[in-house]
């Protein structure tokens, strides 16, 4: 693990072909020292003092001003620096996104278990957590991974509910089977969704050093506006004012990530990413994965643990619904079972309405960012609106 910050270390390593060279802090460091984000020697003991951001904004809340946005950024930035433990070469930093995320979820489905108050408390306050969460960070850091990490915990939790908590005596291996299955599905189609994010992106122009030609990362031409009032070099393609580049139609700019992505309907906090014209299929194909996981889910925990009546019979295989759940909070991996169970049908509701929204989006042949922005025209019929769709254009 490295001891220094990447500037140190560059000119530490120049230091053979300067005259001068400025003196820095070579002392090897203990297991409890680092460097912090501005490149200042620390100590983890030091964690509850010299805050300024801190200071300032209690200040403010002790005489009624609004915190800056400014000082919300400084105070989560120094309280993730400041979030290590001791390893060899320097303490090491834990992530606040990577660690939150787990920490709470888990706090909270075990809290959720203990009784039916604890239970109809929790279900209430997640809710209104994620919509705070998502409005702060939204503000403070918007490129964030805590909601990516807390769909992915999620799923990694059920999957481990599913196979230690729930009674699989009273489950067919075929289901078991199935709900695994699904799981996996939606995994990798949020993977693809995530990893083809960057084919959506159109990069910033690089200039050659020989010619007057111009090329960007991810080989898709794009051509830089002039400040000529006259210049007739977009041949017909839009014109994005943020980028200062033109870029094909359909193509919209993301503040989030920066850059323009083609044919956007939106940004998924819960991917970190944008999902375009490159991702979009893999993005659709997730949610219905994980929409069928999810109640797959709910319906064999549910009838596991409560008193089950059938309902229907398809292909010899008897579908049955929870009839009375009264007794579940008598034991506590039974209780598990029941709160798991509510968290995937709360989670299943907000996958369904992003469901129908894109349905309708596609069925009329525009995205997310076209209909806010009311740009929404029903190019071709429903048909081929899922044809195109389906192949990519």
């Amino acid at each position: 693990m490295n001891s220094y910050p990447g500037d140190v270390k560059d000119i530490y390593h120049k230091s053979a072909s300067v005259d001068f060279l400025p003196e820095i802090d070579t002392d090897p460091l203990c297991c409890c020292e680092y460097f912090d984000h501005t490149g200042d020697r620390n100590h983890i003991l030091a964690c509850c003092c010299n805050c300024v951001d801190v200071d300032e904004s209690f200040d403010s809340l002790i005489s009624g001003r609004t915190v800056p946005v400014e000082k919300q950024r400084g105070m989560l930035l120094t309280f993730q620096d400041r979030l290590r433990i001791p390893w060899r070469g320097g303490a090491k930093q834990i992530t606040v996104d990577n660690v939150l995320p787990v920490v709470l979820l888990v706090s909270l489905q075990l809290l959720a278990a203990l009784d039916f108050y604890c239970c109809l408390v929790v279900f209430a306050l997640i809710p209104l957590l994620l919509a705070y969460l998502k409005r702060f960070l939204g503000r403070v850091l918007p490129k964030t991974k805590f909601f990516a990490l807390w769909m992915f915990w999620s799923g990694i939790y059920l999957v481990a509910l599913f196979e230690l908590a729930v009674p699989l005596l009273e489950l067919l291996p075929e289901e078991n089977v199935a709900f695994v299955l699904l799981m996996t599905l939606s995994f990798f189609c949020f993977y693809k969704t995530n990893q083809r994010a960057a084919m959506n992106h159109i990069c910033q122009v690089q200039y050659k050093e020989d010619s007057s030609s111009m090329i960007n990362g991810d080989s898709q031409t794009s051509i830089l506006i002039s400040d000529r009032e006259d210049s007739d070099e977009s041949d017909g393609r839009l014109a994005c004012q943020i980028c200062r580049k033109y870029v094909p139609p359909r193509t919209y700019h993301c503040k989030v990530c920066g850059t323009c992505i083609i044919k956007q309907d939106h940004h998924s906090v819960w991917l970190n990413c944008c999902v375009g014209r490159s991702n979009h299929r893999y993005f659709l194909g997730g949610c219905v994965f994980s929409l069928l996981a999810l109640w797959l889910f709910a319906n064999l925990a549910l009838t596991s643990v409560c008193h089950p009546t059938p309902i229907f019979t398809v292909f010899g295989v008897t579908v049955m619904l929870p009839d009375d759940c009264t007794d579940i909070f008598f034991q506590y991996d039974i209780a598990l079972s029941f709160t798991g169970a509510v968290y995937a049908l709360m989670m299943s509701v907000f996958i369904l309405i992003s469901l129908l929204k894109q349905s309708c989006f596609i069925s009329r042949g525009c995205t997310g960012i076209e209909w806010q922005r009311d740009e929404h025209v029903n190019r071709r019929n429903c048909l081929v609106n899922w044809k195109m769709f389906c192949m990519g254009q």
